[in-house]
C-alpha cells in the first residue's frame, strides 16, 4: 500500500466520529473513492455480490452468508485495494463482536425407540384372520351358489347320461395254502370221463393293414361307395388297424407323418412333412361288374 494511502486510513481513523465495524468499512469505501473505482466494477471484477461489498462498507457483516464467506469476502476486497487482508480481518474482529461469533448448530433430538404395543398386534392379528375367514366364506358361498344353478338333466336326456362308473373292488389274492384251508371239509368229486375240456379261444388276428402316425396327422378313409369310415387326428404314437374291406381310400393332411404298416412292416413316409395326399389307395379297387355281396346259391 502507498505511504499516502496508509496516511489516508490512519487519520480517518483518528478523526471519524464512526466506532466499530462501521468505521472500518468506512475506510475501506474511501481508499476505494481515493482510486477512483467504481463498487460495481470491483464486484464483477472479484465475482462477489454487489450487496456483500456494500455491506462490507458499511460495516453491517450481519449481512453476509455466513462466517467463512465474512472471511473470504472481506480479505478479497482489501487485497484488491491494496491493503493487508489479515490485518483488515483483525481490525474488524476488533471493533465488532458479531463477526468473532460461531456458528451454533443445532441437532435433532433422536426420536425414542417405541415399541408396537402389544394390544394393537392382537387387534392387527384378529383383523386379518377375519378378513381371511370373510374371504373363504364368501368364495364357498359362490361356489354353491353356482353348483345350485346348474340344471339337473331333463327327463328325456336321462338315458343318454353317462352312469357313474363303480370303482373297482379288488379281488383278494389267494395263495394255493390259503385256498386249501378256506375250501370246505367235502369230499373230492371226479368229474364224469364224458365230460368235455372247453378249447380256449384263440385271440382275433392282428389285422394286416396299420395306419400309424409319428406326428400330429389328420386321417380319413373312405369306403367304394364314398361313405367315410374314419375322420380322426392322429397324434404321434397312434394308430389305426384298416378293415378288410376293397376299395378303401385315404386322404391324409400331412404325409411324411403317415406310415403304412403290412403285417408287422412298417413303409416310410408316403410323403414329405406337412404336404397332404388324396385319394391314396388303400385296399384293392373293387373291379367293375363285381358285386361286393356273395352270389346267391343254387340248387
Amino acid at each position: 500500500m502507498d505511504q499516502h494511502l496508509e496516511t489516508f486510513v490512519m487519520q480517518s481513523e483518528a478523526e471519524s466520529p464512526i466506532d466499530g465495524t462501521a468505521r472500518v468499512g468506512m475506510e475501506l469505501r474511501q481508499v476505494r473513492e481515493q482510486l477512483g473505482w467504481p463498487l460495481p466494477d470491483m464486484a464483477a471484477t472479484l465475482r462477489i455480490r454487489l450487496p456483500y461489498l456494500e455491506a462490507i462498507e458499511r460495516g453491517d457483516l450481519s449481512a453476509l452468508p455466513g462466517v467463512a464467506y465474512q472471511t473470504g469476502f472481506i480479505r478479497a476486497y482489501a487485497q484488491a485495494l491494496g491493503l493487508d487482508g489479515d490485518e483488515i480481518l483483525r481490525r474488524f474482529r476488533a471493533e465488532g463482536s458479531s463477526f468473532a461469533a460461531k456458528a451454533h448448530l443445532s441437532f435433532l433430538a433422536p426420536i425414542p425407540d417405541r415399541a408396537v404395543p402389544t394390544g394393537a398386534i392382537v387387534l392387527l392379528s384378529a383383523i386379518l384372520v377375519l378378513a381371511g375367514y370373510g374371504l373363504w366364506y364368501r368364495h364357498t358361498a359362490a361356489e354353491a351358489k353356482l353348483a345350485a344353478a346348474i340344471p339337473s338333466v331333463p327327463t328325456e336326456l336321462a338315458p343318454l347320461a353317462v352312469p357313474p362308473k363303480p370303482p373297482a373292488v379288488p379281488s383278494p389274492i389267494t395263495s394255493p395254502a390259503t385256498a386249501a384251508l378256506s375250501a370246505p371239509a367235502t369230499a373230492p368229486t371226479v368229474a364224469p370221463p364224458s365230460a368235455v375240456v372247453a378249447a380256449p379261444v384263440a385271440a382275433p388276428p392282428a389285422p394286416d393293414l396299420v395306419i400309424q402316425a409319428s406326428a400330429d396327422d389328420w386321417v380319413e378313409v373312405q369306403d367304394a361307395k364314398g361313405n367315410i369310415l374314419f375322420s380322426k387326428v392322429l397324434h404321434a404314437g397312434d394308430s389305426w388297424p384298416v378293415p378288410d374291406m376293397p376299395g378303401l381310400v385315404m386322404t391324409v393332411g400331412n404325409a411324411g407323418a403317415t406310415i403304412i404298416s403290412d403285417n408287422g412292416k412298417a413303409s416310410a413316409p408316403l410323403g414329405a412333412p406337412g404336404i397332404p395326399l388324396h385319394n391314396y389307395q388303400l385296399t384293392p379297387a373293387i373291379a367293375a361288374g363285381t358285386s361286393t355281396t356273395a352270389p346267391p346259391k343254387t340248387n
